[in-house]
């Protein structure tokens, strides 16, 4: 059922509303973003962990794949701002915008970070 509820403090200087509704179920529990909203700030950092069901149900514009070699596996990260595109280096997995990274490709011929030419990535990837 659909309702909302609403509380007022006893000195009227405190006011909280809640608005609960059936949320329709998923395959694979909760979305991401229901998750995100659960989530309440520890002591330590703990990354919000979805199942492979709703990894492919997220836009592949938004999702950013660290490719690691063998034994590490993939880690898929969500861009939260998705009209910022990013981008990673294929030898290093740092993360960049990628208009900066395209921009140092250009006028360095290299990763910002590692340095590493972009020839000698392109080589790497179709071996």
């Amino acid at each position: 059922s659909s309702g909302i509820n609403a509380e007022y403090g006893g000195s009227g200087d405190v006011q909280t509303m809640s608005f609960e509704t059936s949320a329709p179920a998923q395959n694979d529990g909760d979305t991401f973003e229901a998750r995100l909203q659960n989530y309440e700030a520890l002591a330590s950092y703990q990354p919000v962990e979805v199942g492979a069901t709703i990894l492919r149900n997220m836009p592949r514009a938004q999702v950013v794949i660290l490719k690691w070699a063998p034994p590490l596996r993939f880690q898929f990260y969500r861009n939260l701002m998705p009209d910022i595109i990013l981008d990673t280096c294929d030898s290093c997995n740092r993360i960049f915008y990628a208009d900066d990274l395209e921009l140092q490709y250009l006028q360095k011929q290299a990763c910002p970070f590692c340095r590493k030419a972009v020839a000698e990535q392109a080589q790497e990837a179709e071996s």
